[in-house]
């Protein structure tokens, strides 16, 4: 499917501590204003629009879209998270266009009337695609998707929480806001909704790279807490689910019952192909988290190959019928 972007307005947005926000305007285009309790007010008239948010010390791009002529305010909102090839088209951010499968995206959530938020965890940290020194330790710890995009989707969300219209109106609904991710990015989706307060007590965070442990002092990072309000339900494509290690004993191995640490907070749909090196490791998940009562439910596409979303072909019309039919049940738009 090929579309027509909309007109792109250019913001700068810090969230800075504790949801304080400040702004300025790159390109002369008025900037949001910022109130001092940290809401963000934009006007109506904007469409498609690109804020900056710092996570840590890095600058991170996230492409919004707000639905026009849905006659509502309030709306539900979906949460972006990029594959390992990233957001952009040609892997360039500074045009401002997204991937095609985006940029589709982005259609069908006008179309159902809900925001977007894509979220580019790679460009502000000098990455293009998770290739070469970014699937190793330590180097990929910069872009981990068990430690460090969980952080971007929740500081998207607080964006979102957070976004007024000039009427003092809420733009998003804050507890309607769902999470979906594609490859790494599903990964990061699930990691995203992690249920900390399941973390036993004195558990250390580690990863496991070709034999070698790598603990807090080496840079792996202790997930963030839950959210106090946090994402409503997520949508988990074709990533994987063995983290390294970072949740325990191996998903697929005969300890997962007890040994294995992952627990959601919030219900997740898995959409999931047959022909995938990582489906088996995420099908060991789905079934743990099914037998110990976590809300998750499962899609299995036979045939199908991983990054099937993009292809052009039933199954990947059919995942994304389910898919926004499951966030208009869970985003309370039914």
């Amino acid at each position: 499917m090929k579309t027509n972007p909309k007109s792109l307005h250019l913001i700068n947005l810090s969230l800075i501590f504790l949801l304080l926000l400040s702004s300025c305007s790159e390109d002369g285009i008025n900037p949001p204003s910022v109130l001092e309790d940290g809401e963000a007010v934009i006007s109506p008239t904007i469409s498609d629009t690109i804020v900056h948010v710092m996570v840590g010390n890095d600058r991170i791009p996230i492409y919004l879209s707000i639905p026009k002529d849905c006659d509502q305010k309030n709306h539900a909102a979906v949460v972006v998270m990029h594959g390992s090839d990233g957001m952009w088209a040609n892997h360039d951010p500074s045009k401002g266009t997204m991937s095609g499968q985006f940029n589709e995206w982005r259609q069908f959530f006008d179309e159902n009337c809900m925001v977007g938020a894509f979220v580019d965890s790679y460009s502000g940290r000098g990455v293009s695609t998770r290739t070469g020194k970014w699937t190793t330790a330590p180097d990929n710890f910069k872009i981990s998707s068990q430690f460090v995009r969980p952080r971007d989707a929740n500081v998207a969300l607080a964006l979102l929480q957070n976004l007024r219209y000039s009427d003092g109106s809420s733009v998003v609904s804050p507890n309607d806001i769902g999470l979906l991710g594609f490859s790494d990015g599903a990964t990061a989706v699930a990691s995203t909704l992690y249920d900390t307060d399941a973390t036993p007590e004195g558990w250390e965070w580690t990863q496991t790279f070709n034999g070698k442990e790598y603990d807090e002092s080496l840079g792996v990072l202790a997930p963030e807490p839950r959210p106090d309000a946090g994402f409503a339900a997520g949508v988990f494509y074709y990533g994987g689910s063995g983290g390294y290690d970072y949740w325990g004993s191996a998903i697929c191995g005969p300890n997962a019952m007890q040994g294995n640490i992952y627990r959601p907070y919030a219900p997740i749909l898995y959409q999931i192909p047959e022909v995938d090196e990582l489906t088996e490791n995420t099908l060991c998940m789905f079934n743990v988290l099914e037998q110990k009562g976590d809300p998750v439910e499962l899609n299995f596409y036979e045939g199908a190959e991983h990054g099937f979303d993009f292809d052009d072909n039933a199954q990947s019309a059919l995942a994304r019928e389910r898919t926004i039919a499951w966030f208009k049940e869970k985003l309370h738009m039914e």
